[in-house]
């Protein structure tokens, strides 16, 4: 297998623990809200596992930052601007109009990914 398949699926795999597992041992929070707490705090889980998971691939530590830092900034604004979406125009969690946009939402979170690993290799 590729190497740029396993970072890869071992970022998809972080993305899944860090969004999953991770948040639901936090209160949730205003993440609407550019600066509000939960907010960066959800983002520095993101970044922390993405650190972790590229020294794990002995990719450079300082370009193992730099992408950890990227990984925070996009995954604050795109779940930032989903949720105030979803505030604005009083979007209902159970309807089919938030799944699109939590499809969106996902989607942009693994395009991250993709331009990490492509940038790595």
């Amino acid at each position: 297998m590729e190497m740029e398949t396993v970072i890869l699926f071992s970022l998809l795999c972080k993305h899944a623990v860090a969004d999953l597992a991770v948040q639901s041992l936090r209160i949730p929070s205003n993440k609407r809200l550019y600066f509000n707490k939960g907010l960066h705090i959800h983002a520095l889980d993101h970044a922390v596992l993405t650190l972790l998971v590229l020294l794990v691939f002995s990719i450079n530590p300082w370009l193992a930052l730099a992408f950890a830092v990227l990984d925070y900034v996009a995954h604050w604004h795109i779940d930032c601007f989903k949720s105030k979406l979803l505030w604005i125009f009083e979007i209902p969690r159970d309807g089919a109009l938030f799944w699109r946009i939590q499809t969106c939402d996902q989607i942009l979170h693994y395009a991250t990914y993709a331009l990490i690993v492509y940038l790595i290799c």
